[in-house]
């Protein structure tokens, strides 16, 4: 049974903190960002979940979905059945097979790849994967000055024309320190050796994309799009060439810069920049990365016309409104 994506939403929060901000109030900026995006405080995951979807079920009936998968590293609730939220601000069937990911940034692919089999098991058309997320740390963090906040929805079919799923690989190995969260806990951390985060994040990218190269017996020019997950400039650049990507197949689907870092979001955010610029034929490469650590990396390929998308990422990242430094502090309680 073929899966593929025939839509697609995403939401960005309206308002935006320049880079320039935390340089003013520190003296220094630690993330490789312009700007990024920053929740209101009528905002949260759940809020910019239902937008998201909102989008991606615009020509889909909201009966004929089956399997709702949810997806983020900062629900507002520690224990709670979510989808209940989401069904019933969508107006789906209560009898959909609904999953929940978390504990770590590859919670986004899991959610997508989970949908993916749990569709042959449903009666219905169409699975719902929504990705939502917010990561936070405390503001006198260095780690806290990339974080930003946005959500992606994407709808899956059952031997329909569109993105289709080609195949997935992944590795996991045991890295402790490297962004992590303790029970209990609100805000991420690291222990601040970037050398030994990057070697980690370096490992096991490696393996899951030359993984599914050798499993779909593919090249790395075979695809138009490949999607990392942004580490730092450097570093994901440089791991991209050693793969044998070109600047041109890594750009396409580069959104951190605009956004920041969202978590779970942040792969598949570059998915759908991706998807913008696609024709009949191109293969898009996603590869997503979880500290402790572990790596998905997924292939498709796109049949006929591209995934439907009411409002496209590169739309919402000029629609904003930059706040201060100080405005974000009460944004974000600190102040």
């Amino acid at each position: 049974m073929s899966v593929s994506v025939v839509s697609y939403g995403v939401y960005l929060p309206y308002l935006r903190l320049k880079r320039e901000e935390y340089i003013s109030a520190w003296g220094s900026c630690s993330a490789e960002i312009k700007e990024k995006t920053v929740m209101d405080v009528d905002e949260d995951v759940l809020t910019m979940a239902v937008a998201a979807a909102k989008d991606a079920l615009e020509h889909i009936e909201a009966e004929q979905v089956s399997v709702l998968a949810l997806a983020s590293t900062s629900f507002p609730y520690q224990e709670k059945v979510m989808a209940g939220t989401i069904m019933e601000a969508l107006g789906l069937p209560s009898d959909v097979l609904a999953t929940h990911h978390g504990h770590s940034t590859l919670a986004g692919t899991e959610a997508l790849l989970t949908a993916c089999s749990l569709l042959a098991q449903a009666g219905g058309k169409y699975a719902l994967v929504v990705v939502s997320d917010a990561p936070s740390a405390s503001t006198a963090q260095d780690i806290e000055h990339g974080l930003g906040a946005a959500a992606c929805a994407f709808v899956l079919a059952k031997e329909e024309p569109g993105l289709v799923l080609e195949g997935a690989y992944g590795y996991v190995s045991e890295v402790m320190g490297v962004r992590y969260r303790q029970a209990g806990e609100r805000g991420i951390r690291d222990i601040g050796v970037r050398s030994f985060a990057a070697q980690a994040y370096t490992r096991a990218v490696e393996a899951a994309v030359t993984g599914l190269l050798k499993k779909l017996g593919r090249s790395s020019e075979a695809y138009r799009h490949v999607v990392l997950h942004y580490y730092d400039l450097r570093t994901t650049a440089s791991l991209g060439k050693r793969l044998g990507f070109s600047e041109e197949q890594l750009k396409g689907g580069l959104a951190y810069e605009r956004v920041g870092d969202t978590g779970a979001c942040s792969t598949l955010l570059g998915l759908c920049r991706a998807m913008e610029n696609i024709s009949p034929g191109d293969r898009v490469l996603v590869c997503a990365y979880g500290a402790g650590s572990g790596s998905q990396a997924v292939g498709f390929v796109l049949q006929q016309e591209k995934p439907a998308c009411k409002t496209p990422l590169s739309v919402l990242l000029e629609k904003k409104r930059y706040i201060s430094y100080t405005h974000y502090l009460k944004l974000k309680g600190v102040i």
